[in-house]
């Protein structure tokens, strides 16, 4: 798995197959940008006018205040890197847009998604946010640099505006001096990084590329990534769990239910050995 070691840029392609997706981005821990362009940039229903004239009543504090989303989309819209807008806005598709799912164009790659599959318990599935909506505006960066809950892969798909998405391979982590607490996040500030606090950063390189609408970021589980957006800025994100990363998401999920659920967790493990193999039937069929 040391394909990605000496990778300098994130490849650009379209017209994949699923086999040649999973064979040499999935099993090779490599990132890759599908210029496939969708049909999201026609549809009404992902418009500033549209959100707003139906979705005013979703709300969402950030830093301590209160926005509905109206006012997060003009403050979106008329921000900068000088008066940036509160971020991240993030909107979950299944609860806040429950009527969207059937109007969202199918996902580039998605039949191995096994969080969508009605074998996967819900208790688990809901563990992770698979469909997400992010407002953002000139300026806006996320917040921390951070590897994805729970080792799911990412898939992004640009919407409206441009985003820059900033990437480091997980052979980078040392690097990167991941939070003792919270493992999937680094402290270092990579736009101006502390070099006293940090010295290790100077090794750290990072590939970055720029998403485009209709285009798709896919990020592998364990790659660590931040963006930087430059203007009015509307991105849908899934959570993927497939043969690659079932184990890692699966051994994680084990962990939070002993926890919570001592008693229970022993079934979650005996869940991964049987449908493990069960998944792993099905998506060769894919192939």
């Amino acid at each position: 798995m040391e394909a990605h070691t000496n990778i300098t840029k994130i490849d650009r392609c379209s017209g994949l197959s699923e086999k040649e997706f999973y064979n040499t981005y999935v099993k090779n821990s490599l990132p890759v940008v599908i210029t496939d362009r969708g049909d999201w940039t026609t549809l009404e229903k992902f418009t500033p006018v549209y959100f707003k004239s139906n979705y005013n009543h979703l709300n969402r504090t950030i830093d301590g205040k209160t926005y509905p989303l109206s006012e997060i989309i003009d403050l979106c819209k008329s921000s900068t890197p000088e008066n940036k807008a509160p971020y991240p806005n993030i909107y979950n598709v299944d609860r806040d847009f429950p009527e969207y799912p059937d109007d969202i164009p199918k996902m580039l790659y998605g039949k191995s998604n096994r969080l969508h599959s009605r074998l996967l318990p819900n208790f688990i599935a809901k563990r992770t946010n698979q469909q997400e909506l992010f407002f953002g505006g000139k300026g806006c960066s996320f917040p921390t640099l951070h590897i994805d809950y729970l080792g799911v892969h990412t898939q992004l798909t640009q919407i409206i505006g441009e985003k820059d998405f900033i990437l480091y391979p997980p052979n980078q982590t040392p690097y990167l001096y991941p939070d003792k607490i919270r493992s999937t996040q680094s402290p270092v500030n990579i736009i101006n990084p502390d070099y006293d606090r940090f010295p290790l950063f100077k090794n750290a390189v990072a590939i970055k590329t720029t998403l485009q609408p209709g285009e798709t970021l896919f990020i592998p589980a364990g790659w660590w990534h931040t963006t930087y957006i430059h203007n009015f800025n509307l991105t849908y994100a899934i959570d993927h769990v497939n043969s690659f990363n079932w184990n890692f998401f699966m051994d994680e999920t084990y962990i939070a239910a002993k926890k919570s659920h001592p008693k229970l967790a022993w079934t979650i493990k005996v869940y991964k050995v049987i449908m493990g193999k069960v998944f792993n039937l099905k998506e060769s069929l894919l192939n």
